[in-house]
Order: structure tokens, then sequence, then C-alpha cells
């Protein structure tokens, strides 16, 4: 697919039988903490940072160097909502949090980024010119949220996104056919039982992301063989994402994650295209600073896989 095929690869399946799988049989391509990519490295670190780096970026010496540290570790994508939207990314990962003496919400790792508004923006305005299109949008970590924040997010969504939200449902009967005919593009996932009263949103029990939380390229595939072997019920993520130690930063302490990534990601995006049984069962599938790999192309050509397997 060129990249303008792949700005609308859901419409183009119109004339395959995948319009009629669930949703949790598809491969969607998506990004691992997609709001990072305008992190702030003159503003506060968001409260819930481990201890060892508020202690840094608090210190009154070398409090900012560090902070630029921090920065070129916790950024774990280059494109904005609407870039990554174009190429293809249909699923979004997102932590959030309140900034003291701010109304707004924020996309945050370690460090505050972009509002939360930016991302609803972008999605309200990429579903509209392409209506056959659907993302996913997943809210799994909050910092410094009390009650009032969670409805003052939940009001946000269902304001910009109102009927095209897809109510939270069976997930055996939700396809892409169903999605189109009752005109929904929406899937929001609020891993917090503090909106259990809107039926509008998918909570925590209907998705699982098994996180590998190592920096090792071999063990990290290991986990993930061992982890997806099995056909579940509902959204899997796989998380193609290696976590550096502490130990890695200071290595690298002038680098970044991006380039101490690199490497992995096309490893990664091997290991997808290796014909095995547990990849046939890949749905989300995420990975860090997609703009320059073929990760995404590959996500998509796994409903191909889909297609044949289905046939046989």
């Amino acid at each position: 697919m060129s990249s303008l095929e792949n700005a609308e690869w859901m419409t183009l399946l119109k004339s395959t039988s995948l319009i009629d799988i669930p949703l949790t049989d598809l491969a969607i391509p998506g990004t691992h903490n997609s709001g990072t990519f305008a992190l702030d490295s003159n503003g506060c670190v968001v409260p819930g940072a481990s201890t060892e780096i508020e202690n840094l970026a608090n210190n009154p010496l070398i409090g900012q160097m560090a902070k630029g540290i921090i920065q070129r570790w916790a950024v774990c994508q280059s494109l904005d909502f609407s870039h990554q939207l174009e190429l293809g990314i249909r699923y979004f990962d997102l932590r959030v949090a309140t900034k003291p003496d701010c109304q707004e919400i924020f996309c945050v790792h370690q460090l505050y980024g972009p509002k939360v508004t930016d991302l609803t923006d972008a999605v309200d305005k990429y579903l509209k010119a392409h209506p056959h299109e659907v993302v996913l949008i997943d809210f799994n970590h909050f910092y410094c949220f009390e009650a009032e924040h969670h409805i003052q997010l939940a009001t946000l969504l269902l304001s910009v996104f109102g009927t095209r939200i897809c109510s939270n449902c069976d997930l055996q009967s939700l396809t892409l056919r169903r999605m189109w005919e009752d005109k929904k593009q929406v899937i929001i996932f609020y891993q917090s039982p503090e909106v259990e009263m809107f039926p509008e949103f998918f909570l925590s029990d209907t998705i699982i992301s098994p996180w590998p939380n190592t920096p090792d390229k071999e063990l990290c595939k290991q986990y993930l063989n061992q982890k997806l072997t099995q056909k579940h019920k509902k959204f899997v993520v796989c998380q193609g994402v290696l976590t550096p130690t502490l130990a890695t930063i200071m290595a690298g302490l002038f680098g970044s994650l991006e380039n101490w990534t690199k490497p992995w990601i096309t490893d990664f995006t091997t290991w997808i295209r290796v014909s095995d049984p547990c990849h046939h069962h890949l749905n989300i599938v995420i990975t860090d600073f997609v703009h320059n790999s073929e990760f995404i192309q590959t996500v998509i050509d796994l409903n191909k896989c889909k297609v044949k397997a289905e046939l046989h």
C-alpha cells in the first residue's frame, strides 16, 4: 500500500471478508505512548514520577539538564496525532494527567506533553474526512486525577465524538460492517472504575496488554511468543517495546530512546513478518517511533494472512 492507501486502509477492506470478523481478530497498528511527541522539558515533572526522577528534576544545580535527559528518554513518538493517523495508526496508547493550577488535561510520560484536546481535535477532523475509518483510544494511566477530572475527560470525549462512539458491547459481534452500519467510528477504552456509569466506554476487562518490561531484544520476543499463543475473546495489545533500565540511560546519558531503540524496531518488524502460528492472533500491535520503518505496513499486511487462513 502507498501512504495514501494507508490513510484509509480500513475503508479499503470493504470488498473482503475482513469486515465481518470481530475487531478483536483484525490486525491494527498502534503507537506506544502515543502522546509523547511534544514533551516539555521546561515544565515540571508529572506527579507520580519515580523518586529518582523527581529528585533529579528538582535539583537546583542540574535540574534543567536532567529534564533534558528525561525528555530524550521519555519521548516515544516523533509524529503528532494527525500524522500518525495519516500513516495508518488506528490505536492510541495514552497516559494522562492534570497539572497544578491548570484546567487542561495533558498527555504525559514523566513530563507533560500535548493537551488531550489536541488529540480529540485531530481524531475528530480525521474521522470526518474518512467516514469509514475507526480509531481506538486507550486511556490507561491517570495521574493527579480526582473524580471531577474523570468526569471532565469523559464529558470532553462525549461532546467531541457524540454518537460516533461505539458503546461497550459484545466483542464477538463488533465488526467493521457493524461499525459502518451503525455509523460508529470511535472505540474508547477508559481503564478506571470512575466511569463505570458511562456505557459509551470499554473498561479494563475488555482489553489486555502484557508488558515485556525488559531492555533485552531476545527476552522481549520470548515474552511475546509466550503471551500471544492463546487466542482471547477481547482486545489484545502486543507491546513490541523495549524498556530501558536506569543503567541503560546512564550508559547513554546524552543519547535518546529513539537512537537506542531503532535497531529493535527493525528486528520487531521482522518478528511480526515471520510466519508463526501465534502471529495469526495478533490484534493491536504497538511500538515506538513508527515514522521511519516498515512497521505499520507490516501490521496491516497481516490481515492478508487472516483472509488466506479463512479460505483454508
